[in-house]
């Protein structure tokens, strides 16, 4: 009987230990420079807004780990991507690439050294950013949203945050698309200023895009789409 018991408790800490696992690697910050431009990754910078205009690597997300919606902005990022976390020396990345494992993150990569070793390397990195403020909210009523979509044949929302580096790399799509669609009521719907829209939209990753035509949800989308294939569904 007592083989028995020490049999259970021996299977039940296995198990508790296997469900607590944290599944992140750890790189070199340096060896980001070989796959910036891949498409397929996502740079996550955790650090403070002020810390950021003080210098960052190019075609990052960023969310800032004090953020009290933290946790509400990383279940955005594409999870289908390689996330890596980056900080000012690898304190909070490391944390946040526990968090990221503990939500079911498959693919994440704390950058060990962070931004300080890039930056005392001589990597690449941009300062000043611009619009990454999402104190500076852009309100749209749902009322005023119901409005517009009920008075034009095709409308496309587009959602996004000033945060998220897909988004940045969407945005000139979706100006081009205004420029040559004079028929397409384009709607840019700030998702940290208008929370509403995750739930109403379904949007379960940035950017994310939905069609309508004559007040019927046509078509939608999750992530980033070319141009020549967005232009398709008109």
């Amino acid at each position: 009987m007592l083989r028995l018991l020490l049999f259970f408790v021996l299977i039940s800490s296995i198990s508790c230990g296997d469900k607590n696992t944290l599944i992140y690697e750890k790189i070199d910050i340096l060896k980001l420079d070989k796959i910036l431009n891949d498409k397929d990754i996502i740079i996550l910078d955790v650090r403070t807004l002020e810390e950021i205009n003080a210098g960052y690597i190019p075609n990052s997300t960023f969310i800032d780990y004090y953020d009290e919606n933290f946790e509400s902005k990383i279940n955005l990022i594409d999870r289908s991507k390689k996330i890596y976390t980056l900080c000012k020396s690898g304190g909070r990345s490391v944390k946040a690439a526990n968090i990221l494992s503990q939500k079911g993150f498959h693919k994440v990569y704390n950058l060990d050294g962070g931004f300080m070793r890039w930056k005392a390397n001589k990597m690449p990195y941009d300062k000043n950013l611009v619009n990454n403020d999402s104190s500076t909210f852009e309100l749209i009523s749902e009322n005023t949203l119901d409005s517009l979509i009920e008075n034009n044949i095709n409308t496309l929302i587009y959602i996004y945050t000033k945060w998220c580096s897909p988004c940045k790399k969407m945005e000139p799509t979706i100006d081009k698309l205004v420029d040559n669609n004079n028929s397409l009521n384009v709607i840019k719907i700030d998702l940290d200023a208008n929370i509403y829209a995750q739930e109403r939209f379904g949007v379960k990753s940035l950017p994310a895009l939905v069609l309508y035509e004559n007040s019927s949800v046509v078509w939608h989308k999750n992530g980033i789409i070319a141009y020549d294939d967005l232009i398709s569904f008109f």
